[in-house]
């Protein structure tokens, strides 16, 4: 204890002595002092009594300095009673009592004093040291913070008051403010005591998650002493702040071996072990601390350990004796109202709760917990006036404002969850819970304002939860919204993003196949959906990705490969859908490729297959298979089948016909049948409204019916009709072989010989029945018999054309007949016209 200060008014007292003494002796009257108060004497009296008490303490005589301490009580005492507002009987009554530690009593003596005089440190000082000392924070802080402003030396513990203060308020940034002020006033005397104030400084910047810092001010207080548990633990925590949690869990096992009689080390090992789930270890650790000393510590760490074993029964025990050995410690009634709402004793754990706080708790996690078990008890209303009472006590912290978001969140009130959280980031931007919960809040949202249509409002709820939260569901959600919206660049781009993030699953790259199908890169999605396949063995889940795949090979091509594997949807519901909806199209799709290859045969066994698998209600798509199936009997010669089933297809008109389909179709099915004349006339009629795409196929029927009108007019005989009809074919397409190679036959016919010769010569490679013609023009016209067999074998060995055998049998009989060969048969009659479809 500080000597107590020289009273002003005896220094006022002894100046006013000395200026009598300097004048003359008439004046000696006229500045004779006032005599004392009894208040003031009873002070003075009481000021030699703390003099000699300090020096007694400074001695080391305990007993006569507490016995001279109680004597300058009393004298405090008698002088405050003569004057309440006397401020030296104040301060010297609260130095005293704080000495013998009558906290109480300064408290209760020196405010209504301080309260007249509010900027004196002589009863700031003592009366903010009792507050402390009784832990009436709320007051004793203020208090403290002014007599610290002062930064008087003889008032240095109060920094570290304030600083042990802003530890347990887990304000780091004050707590370090405090100890570098206090390490820059302390004198050279109290240097060795330095360490400790490291220690302090450490954990100070723990809290402020500067671990640079912190590990600067731990290595300090170890740095010229034995090595110190305090610090070495302080290290420990370090390492685990930076996530080498393996490191500083070897740190604390090597520290609980060489410090066995040191509780912490085993505390923190035993959370190490809590948090990474090795209960067994978390125990021996807990039950070593129980037996090296009963603490409320080593009972709550018991506690937590029967709690993660799942026994709340046996952690209420434990949690019950901390309450027992420090009664109304925060921790301990946190700790037991958990333990009861574990055992679904909600209303017991609220009531406990509730008895705390009306009992003084004001601990914003105490509030936070009785909010949180009335939540869990289904009494939301009272958990969210609970919590509005966190927020009022921290406005600047994200604590009230999250569990308020976890109460509007658990009765599914999305709009004021995604408030309360947006409120948590504006005072803690970098808050991770808060942009979280914020995300999955606004996702909610989205999913039900997706099931009222509002898909505009439900993409902006998704795509800012993606922008708070890029994780693979965020992403997952957003594009599969995306998908349904048909907004598949968009789609295309997140999960592009989604497949590369941890976790990314076979579903990520089945949406990613899906969005690049959508945006027209088959390709692309057919590597995405086998990429799909190969990241699950689950059956379903690679049927689903068979599936996508399917519909990516339609789209490439792959007809014959997609049916296989939608013909083969595998035990996946999803895929059994995705196989219903689209095998009958592909089949239909893979019918029309072959009637334009002209196989129709094929065709009508996908149209059978079409009747087998069913297209459910879908009008437009049964439509579609009938009118394939019409241009099959087409193709077959059925050509009144094939005008029935045109009119069943296109009546009424579906939805994929346009409306010169029916025109157009009728047009081809009357070609097919050689009515060049009225073919030719629908043609022309649907040829007055085009549609996209339909130009090039109307210029391909008007060229066939072009080459069937001169292919008629041909065989009977009139070549100024074939050759009329041959030019104009050859003017829509100058570069057709068999146009030109009949047209020499035309020619031929005509007697223009030498032309027609000079243009089979050319065309011979790509158009084999000009060898053929080149023959018969040799044996017929140039009597070359020669010529014509050599003219035959080539055409012979072009591959087997439908007048092979004839040809042969020509050949055959030429070389018979010419010592050539022995063979007998007909002569050819004239050159022959290649047919054209």
């Amino acid at each position: 204890m500080r000597p107590f200060p020289r009273s002003p008014r005896r220094a006022s007292t002894a100046l006013v002595l000395l200026a009598t003494l300097a004048g003359p002796p008439t004046a000696l009257a006229q500045f004779r002092p006032p005599p004392a108060t009894e208040a003031q004497r009873l002070s003075e009296q009481g000021e030699q009594a703390l003099v000699s008490a300090n020096a007694a303490a400074a001695k080391g005589d305990k007993k006569e300095a507490e016995e001279k301490f109680r004597r300058a009580l009393q004298l405090f005492e008698q002088a405050l009673a003569q004057d309440p507002q006397s401020v030296a009987a104040a301060a010297g009554l609260g130095s005293a009592a704080n000495a013998v530690q009558d906290f109480q009593r300064t408290a209760a003596r020196l405010q209504p004093v301080f309260a007249q005089h509010p900027g004196e440190l002589s009863l700031a000082y003592p009366l903010g040291t009792a507050y402390f000392k009784l832990r009436r924070f709320a007051e004793a802080v203020p208090v403290l913070e002014q007599v610290a402003a002062a930064d008087q030396p003889d008032h240095l513990i109060v920094h570290y008051y304030l600083a042990s203060y802003y530890l347990y308020a887990q304000d780091g940034n004050r707590a370090v403010t405090r100890l570098q002020r206090y390490l820059a006033l302390r004198p050279e005397k109290l240097a060795g005591n330095d360490f400790q104030i490291h220690e302090l400084l450490g954990k100070a910047h723990l809290l402020r998650r500067d671990t640079p810092a912190a590990r600067a001010a731990f290595e300090k207080s170890q740095a010229g002493r034995q090595e110190s548990a305090p610090a070495q633990i302080g290290l420990a925590a370090v390492l685990e702040m930076e996530g080498r949690v393996p490191e500083a869990r070897a740190l604390l096992e090597r520290l609980v071996t060489k410090f066995p009689q040191v509780a912490e080390p085993k505390e923190r090992l035993a959370r190490l072990y809590l948090s990474a789930g090795d209960v067994p270890r978390a125990e021996a650790q807990a039950l070593a601390l129980v037996k090296l000393g009963g603490t409320p510590a080593a009972h709550l760490l018991l506690g937590d350990v029967r709690l993660a074993q799942k026994q709340p029964a046996q952690a209420e025990t434990e949690f019950r004796k901390v309450l027992q050995l420090q009664p109304g410690l925060l921790m301990g009634q946190i700790a037991v109202g958990k333990a009861l709402q574990a055992q679904s004793r909600h209303e017991e754990a609220i009531q406990f709760l509730e008895t705390a706080v009306k009992a003084g708790g004001g601990s914003l996690e105490l509030w936070a917990t009785l909010g949180s078990v009335n939540r869990r008890a289904g009494r939301f209303q009272r958990a969210v006036e609970v919590h509005r009472r966190v927020v009022e006590m921290a406005p600047r912290q994200a604590l009230g404002w999250m569990l308020l978001g976890a109460d509007h969140f658990a009765t599914g009130q999305w709009d004021q969850a995604i408030e309360d959280y947006s409120g948590a980031l504006q005072v803690e931007p970098n808050h991770p819970g808060a942009k979280q919960w914020l995300a999955r809040a606004l996702a909610h949202r989205a999913r039900d304002r997706a099931g009222t249509q509002r898909m505009d409002d439900a993409m902006r709820d998704l795509r800012r939860a993606y922008d708070l939260d890029r994780s693979v569901p965020m992403a997952r959600r957003l594009g599969a919204v995306l998908l349904d919206s048909r907004q598949f660049a968009e789609a295309r781009k997140v999960m592009e993003g989604a497949v590369t993030l941890p976790g990314a699953t076979w579903r990520e790259h089945l949406l990613l196949g899906y969005a690049r199908l959508g945006s027209g890169d088959a390709q692309a999605a057919l590597a995405a959906f086998t990429q799909s396949a190969e990241a699950t063995q689950e059956p379903d889940q690679r049927a689903e990705a068979s599936a996508g795949a399917a519909l990516a090979e339609v789209e490439l091509g792959q007809v014959d490969a997609a049916v296989q594997r939608l013909s083969d949807a595998g035990p996946s519901k999803s895929a059994a859908k995705v196989a219903e909806a689209n095998l009958p199209r592909v089949l239909v799709r893979r019918a029309l490729a072959k009637l334009e290859a002209g196989d129709a045969a094929a065709a009508h066994r996908d149209l059978d297959a079409v009747d087998r698998v069913g297209t459910g209600k879908r009008t437009d798509l049964a439509k579609l298979a009938t009118f394939a199936r019409a241009l099959a009997r087409a193709e077959e010669g059925r050509f009144a089948e094939a005008s029935s089933g045109l009119k069943r297809a296109l009546t009424p008109a579906p939805a994929w016909a346009w409306p010169n389909t029916r025109a157009l179709a009728e047009s081809w099915v009357l070609y097919r049948q050689g009515k060049v004349a009225p073919a030719r006339k629908l043609l022309t009629t649907a040829q007055k409204k085009p549609m996209p795409g339909q130009p090039r196929w109307m210029g391909a029927l008007t060229g066939a019916l072009l080459r069937r009108e001169a292919a008629i007019a041909y065989s009977s005989g009139n070549m100024k009709a074939s050759q009329k009809a041959l030019k104009a074919a050859l003017a829509a397409t100058p570069d057709d072989a068999l146009v030109q190679h009949n047209l020499a036959c035309v020619d031929w016919r005509q007697g223009n010989t030498s032309g027609a010769l000079a243009t089979w010569k050319r065309l011979e490679p790509s158009v084999a029945v000009a060898a053929l013609n080149l023959g018969i023009d040799a044996q017929e016209r140039r009597h070359e018999p020669a010529e014509a067999v050599e003219a035959w074998r080539r055409y012979l060995a072009a591959g087997a054309g439908p007048r092979a055998a004839q040809v042969r049998e020509w050949k055959d009989r030429l070389q018979g007949l010419y010592g050539l060969g022995d063979a007998s048969g007909a002569a050819p009659a004239g050159v022959t016209a290649e047919e054209t479809p």
